[in-house]
């Protein structure tokens, strides 16, 4: 089957990309050395996951069978007590919402265990990868693949290994992050935490339904086939003749975030996203956690009280500190900060004292979150509201963004205004009315300047990947394991992959990104709007060459 390697549909902008193709050697160059990358099914992990599925244990965050999800008891005067039925609808509702949601993940789950069983007997397999019009990298298997769930990444591991070598602490460090009690401390606090509960980690590994400590980690599957490659090594008797071939990754600390402090040169937001080297990791979610705090402490109402009472630290903080740099809304905060109590209530029983009203509490909290984020941040905004402004000028001449990767890969961002049609269908015996949306010719301004920032900031994450994984073959990478701003190889190649993103990551700002977009914005625009043209945000002193030395920057 022929697939094109940029998911697009526009047949003028693909023969341009076939024009350009010269143009950007790094692109391609990227995507073939992905593509040799050969996989396996982790068989110790099938293994669990099946057991658990057959018997319908939620373990390691499993979704459930949806069915088995109970309703409420109806209470014996529902039909004559009109607050009793309310209440119960109520509750009814969440269950029947909760099932929706579980169907769709029950029904993944089996579909990707399907895949693992077809190849799980394979000598090896490899995945094919494509693009989106802002390069992002993708493998096109869309279910079992390195880059969807938790426990779909944990199935699979590399064909070829290496010897690990005297590398203990780079996997010591990998699993720490994985479990996630101490990934935000030093490094030797996680080489020692993962030291401190060796036999634990033994104990899962020998008997994972009966030792179910590693289902209390963030990423419970992974933390499982660590444990599974630990006590291997541990077999081993710790010999550096040890093949490991599990993928370990290193993940960018709120990449968004990095990409806008080493644009704008800002000191402020470099060290808080560890472009600068410290001792001990910084944590943007934290800062914004400890900001949201103090302003809550400067309140007597009583919300503010209950709020302290909950407490607020990086976790709830987290998501949306995480997709400010892709056009957060006040909306989409509030939503964030809902969903995640009404998780840590579902997942781990913590109390909060809001009763039914959740929206009023999050409501409250989210102008607080908002403007705590700003403090923290400010360069970020400063950024955004300069791309966002650009974006509708050029949306208000009826054009698309357009602009060119470091790369040279050229990203064309269309939004198209939609029209709704009614469409009258005879089905049976019955006549059905249907509305059909259609593009229009006329570009949404709304929509463009909304979808600016996300866009631009994928297309630079896109750029370091692929630049750093050319860099990272030169030195002697062989497996690549990669999922945008998270960069997976074996243990003994952690240090080469290191060196390569850092140096890509520098290479890539070496130019003035934003004036060069600024510029490629300008070409487009007429007389008229030229003169409305933006004032560039003033840049600050960081030194980039300083995330080299950065050890928590990408780990």
């Amino acid at each position: 089957m022929h697939y094109n390697l940029v998911k697009a549909s526009n047949r003028r902008y693909l023969e341009e990309l076939k024009n350009l193709a010269k143009e950007m050697p790094v692109v391609y160059q990227s995507v073939n050395i992905m593509q040799h990358t050969e996989w396996v099914i982790n068989k110790p992990v099938y293994e669990v996951i099946k057991q658990c599925m057959d018997n319908d244990f939620p373990l390691g965050k499993l979704p459930v069978n949806p069915q088995a999800i109970e309703l409420p008891i109806k209470p014996v005067d529902i039909s004559t007590n009109p607050e009793a039925l309310v209440k119960w609808k109520r509750e009814a509702s969440k269950v029947y919402s909760n099932r929706s949601k579980q169907n769709s993940k029950f029904i993944q789950v089996r579909q990707i265990m399907a895949e693992a069983k077809m190849l799980l007997e394979k000598k090896g397999f490899f995945y094919p990868y494509q693009l989106d019009f802002r390069s992002r990298v993708y493998p096109k298997p869309a279910m079992l693949s390195p880059q969807s769930a938790d426990y779909s990444r944990a199935l699979l591991t590399f064909k070829f290994g290496k010897r690990i070598g005297d590398n203990f602490d780079i996997l010591a460090v990998a699993g720490a992050g994985l479990f996630g009690e101490v990934d935000k401390e030093e490094l030797d606090v996680r080489v020692g935490w993962i030291k401190a509960h060796m036999d634990k980690i033994i104990e899962c590994a020998t008997a994972p339904l009966e030792h179910t400590w590693w289902c209390d980690a963030d990423k419970p599957f992974c933390f499982l086939a660590f444990c599974y490659e630990m006590k291997a090594y541990s077999d081993s008797n710790f010999d550096s003749s040890f093949i490991t071939t599990l993928p370990i990754q290193a993940d960018c600390s709120n990449s968004g975030l990095q990409h806008y402090s080493a644009m704008m040169r800002d000191e402020v937001g470099g060290k808080a996203t560890n472009l600068v080297p410290s001792n001990k990791p910084s944590d943007v979610y934290n800062l914004v956690a400890i900001e949201v705090t103090k302003k809550l402490q400067a309140r007597t109402d009583e919300l503010a009280t209950k709020w302290l009472a909950y407490k607020i630290d990086r976790k709830i903080c987290k998501k949306p500190v995480m997709c400010l740099p892709y056009s957060l809304t006040r909306y989409s905060c509030r939503q964030y900060l809902e969903d995640h109590v009404a998780k840590e209530f579902t997942e781990r029983g913590t109390q909060h004292e809001f009763g039914d009203d959740l929206f009023k509490a999050t409501a409250y909290l989210t102008p607080i979150v908002w403007e705590a984020i700003n403090d923290v941040v400010v360069k970020a905004r400063d950024i955004m509201d300069f791309l966002k402004n650009i974006a509708r000028l050029v949306a208000s001449e009826n054009l698309p963004v357009c602009w060119s990767t470091p790369l040279n890969f050229p990203v064309q961002m269309m939004c198209y205004k939609k029209e709704s049609k009614r469409v009258k269908t005879k089905m049976g015996d019955s006549i059905v009315k249907l509305s059909i949306a259609s593009e229009t010719n006329i570009i949404d301004k709304r929509k463009t300047a909304q979808s600016v920032c996300p866009n631009f900031i994928h297309s630079l994450d896109a750029s370091v990947l692929q630049l750093a994984v050319v860099k990272a073959k030169e030195a002697g990478v062989d497996n690549f394991s990669m999922i945008h701003d998270s960069f997976g190889c074996t243990t003994p190649d952690n240090r080469i992959m290191a060196d390569a993103i850092r140096d890509a990551f520098c290479e890539i700002y070496n130019e003035d990104v934003l004036l060069n977009f600024a510029n490629e914005m300008k070409a487009m625009l007429s007389e008229k709007n030229l003169k409305k043209f933006p004032t560039m945000p003033i840049k600050g002193n960081l030194d980039l060459q300083e995330v080299k030395k950065s050890v928590f920057f990408c780990i």
